[in-house]
């Protein structure tokens, strides 16, 4: 009698539970990775808009800020206390051109407003950056000012609107040039509050600049100084 002997092979791989396991696991760990890449890019982008985009809307702030204070101390000017008032103004520039300029203004307006005794006074009305120049540290600006100009007797406010542009000098940033934009709009005026021998009419003009105040200007004469008219003739009747 002849055996027959079987050799044994292999098994085939199962399809049941161990193998779906298998690729169960391999597919969250291939969207784990997928997590990580996404989360490592976006955290570079998070981090990104953190330093970067912040260090730059800073410097936009900055800019800004210092093209506003520049703009309000070039127009800030009292005859009582003019000294502070020039020292305010030379801190506020930059440049040869921008120095000039100034230094010419101040020798045409020094005697004039201790003369008049005029005041003038700036307050921010509206300010926007027009451009920025991170590399060269310079920006351009859009200033608006509510510019009070002040006699002894009258007062007059004017919405004075100035191109600026900026250098960032040591962490300051300063004008390097003036452009104005427009004419001046006036918005008030009248006498000043307090003053003596006033019109009670407060939109009174003011006195033009130079013009001698009312209470320096010849007064007319009182009625009984005035000459009398001649008496008519009747032919003595």
């Amino acid at each position: 009698m002849t055996r027959t002997t079987t050799t044994p092979t292999a098994a085939e791989p199962s399809s049941g539970p161990t193998t779906k396991l298998t690729a169960a696991f391999v597919a969250v760990v291939a969207l784990l990775v997928v997590a990580v890449v996404a989360a490592g890019w976006f955290g570079y982008q998070w981090a990104h808009a953190l330093v970067v985009d912040r260090s730059t809307a800073q410097t936009r702030d900055d800019a800004l800020f210092g093209a506003e204070q520049a703009a309000i101390n070039l127009n800030t000017a009292d005859a009582n206390n003019l000294e502070e008032s020039l020292e305010n103004m030379r801190s506020s520039i930059t440049g040869d051109t921008m120095t000039k300029s100034l230094e010419d203004t101040i020798a045409g307006i020094t005697d004039q407003m201790k003369s008049t005794k005029a005041t003038q006074s700036a307050e921010l009305s509206n300010g926007a950056l027009l451009e920025l120049d991170k590399d060269n540290d310079t920006a351009k600006a859009l200033v608006a000012l509510k510019v009070r100009y002040e006699w002894p007797t009258q007062y007059e406010v004017n919405v004075v609107t100035m191109r600026m542009t900026v250098e960032n000098v040591d962490g300051v940033w300063k004008a390097s040039a003036v452009e104005p934009v427009g004419d001046r709009v006036p918005i008030e005026q009248g006498p000043t509050p307090g003053a003596e021998g006033q019109p009670a009419d407060p939109n009174a003009a003011p006195a033009p600049e130079g013009a001698p105040a009312p209470e320096e200007q010849p007064a007319a004469p009182a009625p009984e100084e005035q000459p009398a008219e001649p008496a008519p003739d009747n032919g003595g009747q």
